[in-house]
């Protein structure tokens, strides 16, 4: 596992247990708070993509975290769409450690997006960590926590679908 994976999944980890209070109103943890505010997070807005953004911003310098600031936004789909045209990371359909999963509501445009932990085919099921979730893994949450997720399963209308992986790597 490359050294910027390790960091992310770490990096996303050090987060677990971070609460919301209600409404989007804000964060218990100031800090917290704090630096989603800098990843462009404001009162009001869901925040698990903004969380991403977050914790991505700590991984890269330079040009890189150029492109995270502009590619990497609000939107799960935005983000992705943003990532898959601008060239610069990776993105995919296959789920592996350190890979930002983002998910769409039925076809969307609203979506999810969370960070995968680690990967068991056999089992079809991937551990993710999570900003915005709760205990029963709505896109519409009040923590930081870790999950099971199906790695593959039939579309849902109403529920989230896989809509690509982004890897926090330099597209080749």
């Amino acid at each position: 596992m490359s050294t910027i994976v390790t960091n992310f999944i770490v990096f996303t980890a050090w987060y677990i247990g971070r609460t919301e209070k209600s409404k989007n109103s804000g964060f218990h943890d100031p800090k917290f708070e704090k630096e989603l505010t800098a990843a462009g997070w404001y009162k009001g807005a869901p925040w698990c993509a903004f969380f991403i953004k977050m914790v991505f911003r700590k991984l890269f310098t330079g040009n890189l975290l150029q492109a995270v600031n502009a590619q990497f936004n609000g939107s799960a789909k935005q983000t992705f769409d943003n990532v898959k045209a601008g060239g610069v990371f990776e993105t995919g359909l296959i789920p592996e450690p350190g890979a930002v999963c983002v998910c769409l509501l039925g076809h969307g445009p609203a979506g999810h997006e969370f960070m995968v932990e680690w990967v068991d085919f056999k089992s079809n099921t991937m551990g993710t960590i999570e900003g915005n979730t709760n205990a029963s893994g709505s896109r519409e949450g009040n923590c930081v926590a870790r999950k099971l997720r199906t790695i593959t399963r039939s579309f849902t209308p109403t529920g989230l679908n896989v809509y690509g992986y982004i890897y926090p790597r330099i597209k080749k």
